[in-house]
């Protein structure tokens, strides 16, 4: 078995960002369900975080056949899946690093946010009691920088694997289910927060998923 360069960063990003994040997601874990007001819609609440668990399993295939591990079928017919195979050369070379680039700016984005949120952070999309305004850490660059960073590190992942199939996954099936509950988590929070949201809304060119120092973006 052979594990390239780009694979064992990836790994090792993956596993520092788990210690990292444990202590915040075990708190977001125990506060789920325990809002004022909780959204039961599956789009909103579970599809995204179903379409995680497929993505990241994509991925860790992704990563088998581009690290050149030994499978029980024919890696031929999965050859379109990745551009690199074993050592990575040329142009996998440099999407691959780039991918471990963006999926360590992910894992900031990401667990910044969810420490970013404080008393604040669920891991459902959910008003909690005295909900206010969240200016704090990455809030000051995008409205969520969590779910950016889910994105970032999904789409980091396929690219550092090689795999274009999974990183338009990402991008077309993942990425907008995760717009879709921002913009409900935006309309909770504008019909009970009120003004003060939609300032901070304004202030930050309603910039949901990238930074306001991008030119542009959603």
């Amino acid at each position: 078995m052979y594990l390239n360069l780009p694979t064992v960063c990836t790994c090792l990003l993956v596993l520092s960002g788990g210690v990292v994040a444990t202590p915040v997601l075990v708190r977001g874990f125990k506060r789920r369900g325990s809002g004022v007001k909780y959204e039961n819609n599956f789009v909103v609440q579970r599809a995204p975080q179903l379409l995680i668990i497929a993505n990241v399993a994509l991925i860790v295939l992704a990563f088998v056949m581009y690290g050149d591990v030994p499978l029980p079928v024919d890696k031929s017919q999965l050859a379109w899946f990745v551009l690199g195979n074993g050592k990575p050369e040329g142009i996998a070379a440099v999407i691959s690093w780039l991918g471990v680039g963006i999926l360590a700016s992910g894992m900031i984005f990401m667990i910044g946010g969810w420490y970013s949120l404080g008393k604040y952070f669920s891991t459902d999309a959910e008003l909690l009691d005295e909900h206010d305004v969240c200016r704090a850490g990455l809030f000051q660059y995008v409205m969520h920088p969590a779910y950016s960073g889910i994105i970032q590190c999904l789409l980091g992942a396929s690219l550092a694997a090689t795999s274009i199939f999974c990183a338009l996954f990402t991008a077309f099936v993942v990425a907008p289910l995760w717009l879709n509950r921002a913009k409900y988590e935006e309309q909770l929070l504008l019909e009970n927060l009120g003004q003060p949201y939609k300032k901070y809304g304004d202030d930050l060119k309603w910039r949901r998923l990238v930074p306001t120092i991008f030119p542009f973006g959603v």
